[in-house]
């Protein structure tokens, strides 16, 4: 779809009129009535036709307040049950034969979102008014209504100076004209960039920040505010959307990332090493002193040597002749003690 508005305004001085409708309570309003008829139109067996339609016709609810108070029965004559596998399908259905005028629109459809897309060469009059009457009229038809308070219109060029296009109507109100909108869970601007929606994400975030911290000032144990893993999975879902069928390491290597937990690691290391080694900083005196033992645990050994002797002797390695030159010391191992242990004789 979004490929389709950048081709039809790439380099010719096209506009593209994009027109977001929304619908009213989609599931609840489709007419069995008018369900029934479209089924038999695509040569579904009448015995499925059967099924489908006694499963959603003699229906009743109720609203349950508290235990004991509960409100009367009541008869369902349209609608679909929510949460259940043929709903999306049976609105499908309901919206299949809903088509443009002419090859110059575009349409797509997604469950109760529709969208519609003229292309305006440069100096033409817009259709537009045309083909949002057929869509209102389908939509009277097949008894829908349209949530004009939701229904908008996207102007997109990429001209200098943009055309200005007469405001299109739906039962004499006016469609508002808008510069983004929410689409599928993101967000359109008429320049087709992304700015929008990364913007939308980020506040998103940072509002959840904002909930971790406020948490975590409120004594929540850590345990229950990690939420690793479920980043991690996140990460994993992405990677695996952009590499299909390559393992998460080697996804990561490809995009140039680091798992979750690695990042975690280094972030913290990266802040320790930013305050032990900056004096300046407000943490630096929450760093214990460097540890330093005042004592030793190992024995120590004491020999009374004097310079000539003992280990001077041994380290110099003298020769049997030279330790016989040697005097004896007055104090300590003599000569001939040395000469024994060393295995001289």
């Amino acid at each position: 779809m979004i490929h389709e508005w950048l081709q039809a305004t790439d380099g010719n001085s096209s506009s593209v009129r994009v027109f977001l409708f929304d619908y009213r309570k989609a599931l609840d309003f489709i007419d069995h009535g008018t369900l029934a008829a479209k089924l038999k139109e695509v040569e579904i067996p009448n015995s499925i036709v059967h099924w489908i339609l006694g499963f959603l016709s003699d229906r009743s609810q109720r609203v349950k307040r508290s235990r004991e108070c509960l409100s009367e029965w009541g008869a369902v004559p349209a609608g679909v049950p929510q949460g259940t596998t043929l709903g999306p399908w049976h609105f499908l259905l309901m919206i299949n034969d809903l088509l443009t005028p002419s090859a110059l629109f575009g349409m797509w459809k997604y469950v109760d979102d529709t969208t519609l897309s003229e292309k305006v060469p440069k100096g033409q009059q817009s259709r537009a008014q045309e083909a949002v009457d057929q869509v209102s009229n389908w939509s009277a038809e097949n008894l829908f209504q349209l949530y004009l308070e939701k229904t908008k219109e996207l102007s997109i060029s990429f001209r200098r100076s943009p055309e200005h296009f007469d405001p299109v109507t739906v039962d004499g109100i006016q469609i508002q004209a808008t510069t983004s909108s929410r689409l599928l869970g993101l967000i359109i601007n008429n320049t087709l960039t992304w700015n929008d929606h990364v913007d939308s994400l980020i506040k998103q975030a940072a509002r959840k920040i904002y909930l971790l911290v406020q948490l975590k000032r409120a004594r929540v144990p850590a345990e229950d505010l990690c939420l690793q893993s479920e980043l991690e999975s996140v990460q994993k879902r992405a990677l695996a959307c952009i590499f299909p069928r390559m393992p998460y390491r080697e996804a990561l290597e490809r995009a140039c990332l680091t798992s979750i937990r690695e990042h975690h690691e280094d972030i913290t290391k990266s802040l320790f090493r930013s305050i032990s080694e900056n004096q300046d900083s407000k943490l630096h005196y929450l760093i214990p002193e460097a540890f330093g033992p005042h004592y030793n645990s190992r024995r120590q050994r004491t020999h009374n040597l004097i310079a000539a002797g003992g280990f001077e002797i041994l380290r110099r390695g003298l020769s049997p002749s030279e330790l016989s030159s040697i005097p004896p010391p007055n104090l300590g191992y003599t000569v001939n003690f040395l000469r024994d242990c060393a295995g001289l004789g």
